[in-house]
């Protein structure tokens, strides 16, 4: 949850968090962007200062304009399910600095028991890869590593498919980077990542408490009483 609001347990909760309509919780290490998806230039400042003190002077405008890029296309991300999208900037180990892009969105499918619906998804996932079923916190999953090659760059990408427990829709988690001899460090986060992820809402009382009232409950109070 990049944009800081309160501090709870070490970690920053931000207001999308905590929004009526919210139904996946999750949490990013240190060093992540988040892009907008809808037009927003409230953010958009902080997003850039935040730029300028993770990465050094040299590469700033550079990182600057895949920002701007990504910004351009959150419209259409969001059409097609996107609810996430946000920018890492970390160090290699050998001192470069480290580009990565995150991304969760939804997959609508018929009822299908979750289970079932991880091995589907394991089942149908193509390219170089091989997928692998695990257990998480939030339920059964499949997860698939793949190393291609994009416009003569190497690209290392992880992929989780994460069922719902109402069964007619998976969560989609996306970690993509160029970063070829650092694959073990984005393994490892987006391990951590798809482990902290959940379906129920993880906040403490104090700050459910503060949640809108989501529309359908309103407007049944209106209506019953």
């Amino acid at each position: 949850m990049p944009a800081a609001e309160e501090i709870v347990d070490g970690f920053a909760v931000t207001e999308s968090a905590m929004r009526a309509e919210c139904d996946i919780w999750f949490a990013l290490p240190p060093g992540f962007v988040e892009v907008p998806l809808v037009p927003d230039t409230s953010g958009a400042t902080d997003g850039l200062e935040l730029l300028a003190a993770l990465v050094p002077k040299e590469e700033y405008e550079s990182l600057r304009s895949s920002l701007d890029d990504a910004r351009a296309i959150g419209g259409l991300l969001a059409r097609t399910g996107a609810v996430h999208l946000s920018m890492g900037v970390h160090d290699g180990e050998s001192g470069d600095v480290l580009h990565s892009v995150f991304l969760i969105k939804w997959e609508e499918m018929p009822w299908t028991p979750p289970k079932l619906a991880a091995a589907k998804a394991a089942l149908a996932s193509s390219g170089p890869g091989e997928a692998e079923l695990i257990d998480l916190p939030c339920g059964p999953a499949a997860v698939m590593e793949s190393l291609s090659e994009h416009e003569g760059q190497e690209v290392f990408q992880m992929t989780g498919y994460l069922p719902h427990p109402e069964g007619r829709r998976v969560a989609v988690l996306a970690l993509s980077t160029t970063a070829g001899s650092d694959h073990e460090h984005y393994r490892d986060m987006f391990h951590g990542i798809a482990r902290m992820v959940s379906f129920d809402n993880p906040l403490p009382p104090q700050l459910r408490e503060q949640m809108p009232e989501a529309r359908e409950v309103a407007a049944a109070r209106d209506a019953f009483g």
